[in-house]
């Protein structure tokens, strides 16, 4: 069976092993801590993958699937859909296999290349189950495949970088203007998600943000609320799709600064410029035909962002990284349909896609500087899972 057609048959059960329980089965009820508890924690039988955070735990599992294009139950046991989470600690073949895989990795990254993740998972399958030693002469006399739009390499233009800041500034007034926008102190919204967790039907969601950099995501499921919480300093997320029960999973790393960064687009897209201490300039052609200006962001000692801006100076696709044990994966923001709403156009439509799950978020109804209860920027309770 094709993955693409697996992943609609079993939709939002397929996430729940890939997304929600990972390579492991519960442990324990962890409590709350000034230091995210690491995998071997808080899941039975993590043996290559120990001292890690959870967050990043979740984002190993999802490297698997992009670099093998399988769900969770093409490495787990047929039980994980039906039986205890406790199946997902059974030893399958596929599951001791991958434990040499990331040893054979780390070996090679470790004697050739410093101890950096340059070989990664995908190095070898690049979506496919079994790499092959023998040419694909299909392939090779075929129509070439695409770049990857979320590669890390970067390549910068020299001679247009001196037009950072004009680009920043046509972005800020084809928004609003750098006065309006100063003016928004909080934004509120709501519309429709549908994504594989939800089997693609569109569910609730709202939002809530407040200047300069506190972002909250509300995902009304029928089986329960998923939330996401940033407060400008620290993130999490906790609800029916929690990694354990009654567990609320710490943003760590690139998730951290990509929480970060997912709010100041969303609530103060002015001050993004100063998040980051360098920029560099490139440019593209995505979604076949459309001309791109490329501006990479990057803090020392942080994986980069990039914004790509349409020929009207609109922000159309943001992509940001964060590190795994097994090397980077991507997450990449579309934007479309912008819209006026309080003297400011903001798109109405965001496509989220990660190796974890890819989300369609469609903006109903925006309300600025409307009265929001500071509770919705506060950790969010964990909730008991069924």
């Amino acid at each position: 069976m094709q993955v693409g057609a697996r992943r609609v048959i079993l939709g939002a059960a397929a996430i729940f092993g890939v997304y929600v329980m990972s390579a492991a089965a519960v442990q324990g009820q962890v409590a709350p801590s000034q230091n995210p508890p690491v995998a071997e924690a808080v899941f039975k039988d993590v043996q290559v993958l120990k001292g890690i955070p959870v967050d990043e735990f979740m984002d190993t599992m999802g490297m698997f699937a992009a670099a093998t294009a399988k769900d969770c139950t093409g490495c787990h046991a047929p039980e994980v859909l039906t039986a205890s989470r406790d199946a997902f600690a059974k030893p399958t073949p596929m599951i001791q296999r991958a434990r040499q895989m990331v040893v054979m990795m780390n070996t090679i990254n470790r004697n050739y290349f410093r101890g950096e993740r340059r070989v990664t998972c995908y190095t070898c399958h690049s979506a496919t189950s079994n790499p092959q030693r023998v040419p694909n002469l299909s392939v090779q006399y075929g129509t070439p495949p695409a770049d990857n739009p979320d590669r890390l390499d970067f390549i910068a233009l020299p001679d247009r970088a001196k037009e950072v800041d004009q680009i920043f500034a046509r972005y800020i007034q084809a928004i609003g203007g750098a006065e309006r926008l100063g003016g928004v102190k909080t934004f509120a919204a709501s519309g429709t998600y549908a994504g594989w967790d939800t089997s693609r039907v569109e569910v609730p969601v709202e939002f809530f943000g407040r200047a300069p950099d506190s972002f909250t995501t509300v995902v009304h499921r029928k089986e329960g609320d998923n939330i996401f919480v940033f407060d400008g300093r620290n993130a999490w997320f906790a609800g029916v799709d929690a990694a354990v029960p009654n567990f609320t999973t710490t943003y760590t790393g690139g998730n951290l600064s990509g929480a970060r960064v997912d709010a100041l687009v969303a609530i103060a897209p002015h001050t993004i410029q100063k998040a980051f201490g360098r920029w560099q300039v490139s440019e593209d052609v995505i979604d076949d035909d459309k001309p791109v200006t490329i501006l990479q962001g990057t803090n020392q000692g942080q994986l980069p962002v990039n914004l790509y801006f349409d020929e009207s100076g609109l922000l159309v696709r943001l992509v940001r990284w964060n590190d795994t044990a097994v090397g980077p994966i991507p997450t990449q923001f579309d934007f479309s349909d912008y819209r006026e709403a309080g003297g400011i156009r903001r798109p109405f439509r965001w496509v989220k896609a990660w190796t974890n799950n890819r989300v369609e978020f469609t903006l109903k109804d925006v309300r600025l500087n409307a009265p929001i209860d500071a509770a919705r920027f506060a950790r969010p309770a964990p909730v008991a899972l069924q």
